[in-house]
């Protein structure tokens, strides 16, 4: 059932001093809340490769997400909410600096993009900060589960950019033979499995990867809450990038197949780690936003997931790669139940608890991400806040990088969204692969309000 947003109502025929009156209002029950609520935890679960189409709460029909659906249930849920890229690596660059690829040199080897592979000898710039390092300055012990994907040489890995502990995959789990692994990753390293800077298994057991997850997690805010110490977990699911592992528990669990079991597993994973929130007391002192790192990836067939009523999927800058599920909870200030229509991106998380906890961020580069504190605070409030987002960028990869034989040039930035509307200069199928482009001339242009399918371009020459 779709719920309307409250705070998105407009009251008309106020006078002036009416409007003064409710604004004052506003900055008072901002202010309160502020003080009412000290810097949270900061908790981030991160899934790879899902689509806006994958969950409950969502509108898939036959995948069950009891546990995410409760946390859609408690929280806000996004209909518009966007990753920084259309690719693992990039994305991931985006939500660790709040910035898009393009300017941390994380956008691909190619205009059509890119990632960092198994043998890759960088990693995310070391002169880029993260997220980590940021609340780490403001006394946060801090921690990174999962998929990293951002560099697995020493220097790259989390412990040596701001986590104190990390214990996870260092890429995506098709970049190394397993026994899950369907994908002729026979000519790669075994897949391993990092604790710090060690190795601690290789090939690692996927059938044992979610419970060592859910295990160390748990011990992990455990211990920070038990030294009263305000804690950050980064956690990135290995789930739902190919191969669907699962574990025994949760195969042939699922009426969508091996897709849904490991969706059900991942799922299972995220209600067990917020049970331990609940468990010391700390849901109204952590904010927990969950998203994911691009849309699916649909040259997988059933072993990838959908992207909904969304155009396309991974690996492109139509709606279905870019726009990903977005759902933020944080008792005593966000109201339960809501549904926001207003745009929001994975690289505003970054200055958002930034600003929760009261550290600045370095001030000599540029930043994509917006502070959504203001917005988060205002949802208990009559009084809307529209999203601080005017246009959002999509590149597809590096400019004049890897162009073809028939082009002089070739541009990295694809498609750029503005209020409604949503304009493509280039364009790729998933069927054609990541490799190719298409220029558009005129370029295409969808409202997107009207149209999320982006199947009904607007007429040129209309006056629109």
């Amino acid at each position: 059932m779709c719920i309307r947003d409250r705070y998105q109502r407009r009251v008309r025929g106020k006078n002036s001093k009416s409007q003064m009156a409710g604004n004052l209002l506003l900055a008072a029950a901002l202010l309160a809340s502020c003080l009412a609520n000290p810097a949270p935890n900061v908790l981030v679960l991160f899934a790879d490769d899902a689509g806006a189409g994958d969950f409950g709460c969502y509108g898939h029909p036959t995948i069950q997400t009891p546990h995410i659906d409760k946390l859609a249930a408690d929280g806000v849920r996004f209909t518009q909410w966007y990753s920084g890229f259309h690719v693992c690596s990039p994305s991931r660059a985006s939500i660790m600096t709040g910035r898009l690829p393009i300017r941390s040199g994380t956008a691909g080897a190619a205009w059509t993009g890119g990632v960092f592979n198994a043998d890759a000898v960088g990693g995310l710039p070391l002169n880029e900060t993260t997220i980590a390092e940021v609340l780490r300055k403001a006394g946060y012990r801090t921690a990174a589960v999962g998929k990293w994907h951002l560099g697995q040489q020493k220097q790259f890995l989390p412990t040596s950019r701001g986590f104190d502990e990390y214990l996870g995959v260092p890429y995506s789990v098709d970049m190394g033979s397993s026994p899950w692994d369907r994908y002729n990753s026979e000519d790669r390293p075994p897949l391993p499995l990092l604790r710090n800077l060690e190795v601690v298994e290789q090939p690692t057991d996927l059938n044992k990867l979610s419970d060592r997850y859910t295990d160390f997690v748990r011990e992990f805010i455990r211990n920070s809450t038990a030294d009263s110490a305000r804690w950050f977990v980064y956690m990135a699911f290995n789930h739902v990038h190919v191969p669907d592992f699962a574990t025994k528990q949760f195969c042939n669990s699922s009426r969508r197949g091996r897709f849904g079991d490991a969706v059900s597993e991942m799922d299972s994973t995220i209600g067990k780690i917020l049970e331990v929130v609940a468990e010391v007391g700390a849901e109204e002192e952590t904010i927990v936003f969950f998203t994911s790192d691009n849309g699916p990836w649909l040259i997988k067939q059933l072993y990838g997931g959908s992207a909904g009523l969304l155009r396309d999927g991974k690996t492109t800058t139509w709606e279905g790669g870019v726009r990903e599920p977005g759902i933020v909870r944080w008792p005593g200030v966000i109201p339960a139940g809501l549904v926001t229509q207003e745009v929001a991106t994975t690289y505003d998380i970054m200055p958002t608890v930034a600003s929760l906890a009261g550290v600045d961020l370095p001030s000599d580069r540029i930043y994509d991400g917006k502070d959504l504190s203001p917005f988060l605070r205002a949802l208990a409030s009559p009084s809307p806040i529209r999203s601080p987002h005017q246009c959002i960028f999509h590149y597809k990869g590096t400019p004049n990088t890897g162009c073809p034989k028939s082009m002089a040039s070739c541009p990295g930035l694809w498609a750029v969204r503005c209020g409604a509307y949503k304009m493509h200069w280039v364009t790729s199928e998933w069927t054609t692969g990541s490799s190719n482009g298409k220029l558009e001339d005129p370029p295409l242009l969808f409202q997107l309000e009207h149209d999320p399918g982006e199947s009904f371009g607007i007429n040129p020459n209309s006056t629109e």
